[in-house]
């Protein structure tokens, strides 16, 4: 018996000192990023009967166990990937705050009432050059803060895109590390059937590791049945199975030119992404947020560039023009609006005419009332045009080499254009105010940019084909664009101010939902770290309670072994 004690004693000596091991373990991963904390549980040895009694055997370690709640890691991992998402759509955000303070006073706002302000000054003097000159600088300013915000906004887009490809390469390398850690724990574990005991510490480095992963993309762990670790997107994607990496990798372009983010293995592209993590926050903010406010400024460039072409293209200026040639290049055998045309706003041209006056050297009309040239939709050419054009006395018309329209008289005589019904001189612009199809290609005519006296203030007299240098009628009708609602591009019809209110008022929105996402994933953030602190932390005072009762446990099984052993020796000294 006195041998049992021994054992007995032995048992208990291991067992807390084990336990101990355990209690430091955990007093050492205090601070460690993800570690779970872990417990000794320990049971009575099997009893030894011996007749009708049966005797303790002391004590073994049967495991050591780390404390998860696998319900709150789900909601971490859902946290922590709606945390990744607002938190990188707000700085984005706010990264551009810039660009939108200037549509304020200073900016694209001001810069269009100056604009149209101009033409004000110049509809009540329209004989005065400088008159002209400060429309053209004006003008310049609107077309400067316009390509300046879309350019800032587009880099911030190509920022936004390459920081994805950062994402992909930091994603993959979890993804091969969450693979390893699988096997390290499948071959510690015995199989992954936990054969050979938890490996808990891997298990919580992997873990950790799914949570860095949440961050850039939204996961989730998927249980089997023969305990084999499954992770998927949260729209089943599968990314790593049984220490099997699936990695990320560009796919098709989409919307803006942009390559998706797809499987690699299988060139799919990746299912959810747009809804939480990282990179799904860097799509929105590129695809989703800026590229609104990109489209809202092309649409306010496309309503000002066509809206003023169209009665600019039928005004006339203080001379007549020898020649005019147009700045969109056509096809010159396919239909003026057929949409395979390249100038923008092709497919805006329609059944209707416009009027060409010739004019004499002394400045007297050839033929009052000038010579209409009929345009059919769908039919009429640009070599129509040319042919057309040809056939009215004095005037000279091709097309050259890169489709552009070159209109010029006789020598000695000028001509002027006017009632433009079929939206053609706008559309190809020819005698235009504005050049391009949005904030990307807008500028000012070269002609207007070369000489300000063709800035057209006034009208042809369409029944006598007169001219007054002091008529403002086409400076009179810009200026009533600056409150007319306009919509030339599908968009609802709105003035050019509303437009840029609008936008405006979209920023601040986002800016603000963003800004709430964020305060309220963030708080969620803390109360779940909290909770499982809470459970799973370690707490170290808690823990040095633990160390003092296995400690005095250990006291107490080396005074068991220390009494045994005098015990014994008593025994063989009265055998001796």
């Amino acid at each position: 018996m006195l041998f049992d004690a021994l054992n007995i004693g032995a048992s208990s000596l291991k067992s807390n000192q084990k336990a101990l091991d355990v209690v430091s373990h955990n007093i050492a991963n205090a601070n460690t990023p993800g570690y779970s904390r872990q417990t000794a549980a320990m049971a009575s040895a099997a009893p030894n009967k011996i007749g009708d009694l049966s005797f303790g055997r002391g004590v073994n370690l049967n495991s050591i166990t780390r404390t998860v709640d696998p319900m709150l890691n789900q909601a971490i991992l859902t946290n922590g990937s709606q945390l990744s998402y607002w938190n990188e759509v707000n700085s984005g955000l706010v990264n551009i705050e810039n660009i939108f303070g200037s549509l304020q006073s200073t900016g694209l706002s001001s810069a269009l009432d100056n604009f149209f302000q101009s033409w004000q000054q110049l509809a009540n003097n329209p004989q005065d050059g400088a008159q002209r000159v400060n429309v053209r600088a004006n003008a310049s300013v609107v077309v400067t803060n316009l390509s300046n915000m879309s350019q800032q906004l587009l880099n911030t887009q190509t920022t936004s895109n390459a920081s994805i490809d950062q994402l992909i390469g930091s994603a993959n390398s979890i993804l091969d590390n969450i693979a390893s850690l699988t096997v390290q724990i499948n071959r510690q574990e015995g199989g992954g059937q936990g054969a050979g005991g938890m490996a808990n510490d891997l298990r919580d480095q992997r873990d950790q590791a799914v949570r860095d992963l949440s961050a850039i993309i939204p996961v989730r762990e998927v249980a089997s049945k023969n305990g084999s670790f499954i992770l998927q997107t949260i729209n089943g994607d599968l990314l790593s199975q049984d220490g099997v990496a699936r990695h990320l990798a560009r796919g098709a372009a989409v919307a803006g030119g942009f390559a998706e983010v797809s499987i690699a293995e299988t060139g799919q592209p990746l299912s959810g992404a747009l809804n939480s993590g990282t990179i799904g926050g860097l799509i929105d903010l590129r695809d989703n947020k800026i590229g609104n406010y990109i489209q809202q400024l092309n649409s306010i460039a496309a309503n000002l560039i066509f809206s003023t072409n169209q009665i600019h293209a039928s005004g006339t200026g203080l001379t007549g023009s020898s020649s005019l040639s147009a700045e969109q290049a056509s096809n010159s055998t396919l239909p003026l609006n057929d949409p395979a045309q390249a100038a923008p706003f092709a497919t805006k041209i329609q059944s209707g005419s416009f009027q060409i006056h010739v004019y004499d050297a002394t400045g007297a009309a050839t033929l009052a009332g000038g010579t209409a040239i009929n345009i059919t939709a769908g039919v009429t050419s640009m070599n129509d045009i040319a042919t057309s054009l040809n056939a009215v006395a004095g005037i000279t018309a091709t097309v050259d080499s890169t489709g552009h329209l070159n209109i010029t008289a006789a020598t000695g005589s000028t001509f002027r254009l006017s009632d433009d019904t079929s939206n053609m001189l706008a559309a190809y612009e020819i005698n235009s105010f504005f050049h391009g199809g949005d904030t990307a290609s807008l500028s000012i005519s070269t002609a207007i940019q070369n000489d300000t006296s063709v800035i057209n203030a006034g009208r042809v007299d369409p029944a006598t084909s007169a001219s007054n240098i002091g008529d403002n009628a086409a400076a009179t009708a810009i200026l009533a664009l600056q409150n007319l609602q306009l919509s030339v591009d599908g968009t609802p019809s709105f003035s050019l101010h509303e437009r840029t209110a609008s936008l405006s008022t979209q920023y601040g929105t986002d800016v603000s939902v963003s800004t709430q996402q964020l305060n309220y994933r963030t708080a969620e953030s803390d109360s779940l770290t909290s909770q499982r602190q809470a459970i799973a932390g370690v707490n170290v005072d808690e823990e040095l309670i633990s160390m003092i009762k296995f400690q005095r446990a250990y006291e107490s099984a080396a005074k068991v072994i220390t009494t045994t052993n005098q015990m014994l020796d008593s025994l063989l000294g009265l055998i001796r």
